[in-house]
């Protein structure tokens, strides 16, 4: 076998909905649970590095619980009746929703972060006109950031799936705007959104492209080192002298910043957020109150833990919207104690099988996106603002219909027999 069919084989195998829940339980172990180990045997971090590896250690097992628990095999049988939505209909209204949008975003904010820092601003201002953006705006623009999550979070991401798995005309060019908008406010791993679900098609051989795996992956990485530069962390800084997995670590250009922001600053994160309900709530359960929608349910006054933990490891931005968001892990704990953990986590196994059972290859290329979100933030945010539970609700109880469904199947029957 040569190896370019070996490297295309090992990315097929690597993102195959299928491998997803192993991976993910891989992935959580080794940032959550060994390395947090290792770094308290190693240096002076407190019990919080510790009570992480734990609490992720049961997580873990819980979640490859209902990885293997076949609940909803049923649903994803085709034996059961379905809602049947036209494809080209559910495309034109996403896409008219969400043109609308993006124009209105960008002509009514202060200033596009991206062209900013292209015109040479520094890293504070593009800092402060990403904030700007969507999260810091008032009145009736505070809706944006809503409105953004639950289109961009996974609605969008899915109708782009659909349109480069049927080859459907205008596909470029709907990713194009997509991406541009994803990197137009400069948030470092948003254009994932538009990245993670193409890759997974390409590798399975599904999309209408001649873009190889290899390729893809590259461009994306390149893309993230270049958002990151444009972000104000490609410039060298002095050296501090303090510990990789801390927040006061000053990396040295934009690969090193990336890899301190995606291994030691979730890790940090995590344990800071345990440390905070630990200082600043004596340890209790917050109930779900570091939810708007949780604590708007039960009447109970929102806790904006979030931004807690941002003040305790950065002090407090401008605008007063700084957040640092980690792992579903931290979020179940924090809220529910032991039991929140083994229930969320019970709940993503679940999730995560219903996107290896499913025959909607569509919605199975979003299982990076979502294990990508649990992985780096709350799971009732990203079930409720992020719109994959909307996205769980058409898995379930909608039929996309498709008018060129035999080229899929040819495809497929070409991958079975290669």
């Amino acid at each position: 076998m040569s190896k370019h069919a070996s490297a295309w084989s090992f990315m097929r195998r690597f993102t195959n909905a299928r491998n997803g829940a192993l991976l993910l339980i891989f992935v959580l172990l080794v940032t959550y649970a060994a390395l947090p180990l290792g770094l308290a045997l190693g240096l002076e971090t407190g019990p919080y590095y510790v009570t992480l590896a734990i609490v992720t250690a049961v997580a873990v097992t819980s979640l490859a619980l209902g990885a293997v628990t076949p609940l909803l095999d049923p649903w994803f049988s085709g034996r059961l009746p379905r809602v049947v939505i036209n494809a080209v209909y559910l495309n034109a209204t996403l896409w008219s929703v969400f043109i609308i949008f993006v124009f209105v975003a960008w002509f009514t904010a202060p200033q596009i972060p991206l062209v900013a820092a292209l015109g040479g601003a520094d890293p504070a201002t593009v800092a402060l006109l990403r904030e700007q953006f969507l999260k810091a705006r008032d009145g009736w623009q505070s809706s944006f950031v809503y409105i953004n999550a639950i289109l961009s979070g996974a609605l969008i991401p899915y109708s782009l799936a659909l349109m480069f798995l049927h080859g459907m005309r205008g596909r470029w060019l709907a990713a194009g705007f997509f991406l541009l908008f994803c990197v137009s406010f400069v948030e470092k791993a948003f254009f994932f959104k538009a990245a993670l679900p193409l890759i997974y098609l390409v590798a399975q051989g599904l999309a209408k492209t001649r873009l190889s795996p290899r390729t893809l992956l590259v461009g994306t990485i390149g893309l993230l080192m270049l958002v990151t530069f444009f972000a104000g962390s490609g410039s060298l800084e002095e050296v501090s002298g303090d510990p990789f997995f801390s927040v006061s670590y000053a990396p040295q250009g934009g690969l090193q910043h990336l890899i301190w922001r995606s291994v030691a600053i979730p890790l940090v994160t995590a344990a800071d957020a345990i440390r905070v309900l630990q200082e600043q709530f004596s340890g209790q359960p917050l109930w779900g109150a570091t939810s708007s929608f949780v604590a708007s349910l039960f009447g109970m006054e929102r806790i904006e833990f979030e931004r807690l933990v941002f003040a305790a490891q950065w002090g407090q931005n401008e605008t007063g919207t700084g957040s640092s968001n980690s792992v579903y892990i931290t979020e179940a704990f924090i809220n529910f104690g032991w039991s929140g953990v083994v229930i969320f986590s019970f709940l993503i196994g679940l999730m995560m099988r219903m996107f290896a059972v499913s025959r909607d290859e569509a919605f199975r290329a979003l299982w990076p996106l979502f294990a990508f979100g649990v992985y780096t933030s709350g799971l009732i945010g990203l079930m409720l603002s992020n719109g994959f539970i909307l996205l769980f609700s058409i898995a379930l109880f909608v039929r996309i219909r498709v008018a060129n469904t035999k080229r899929v199947s040819s495809l497929k029957n070409a991958i079975a027999t290669h």
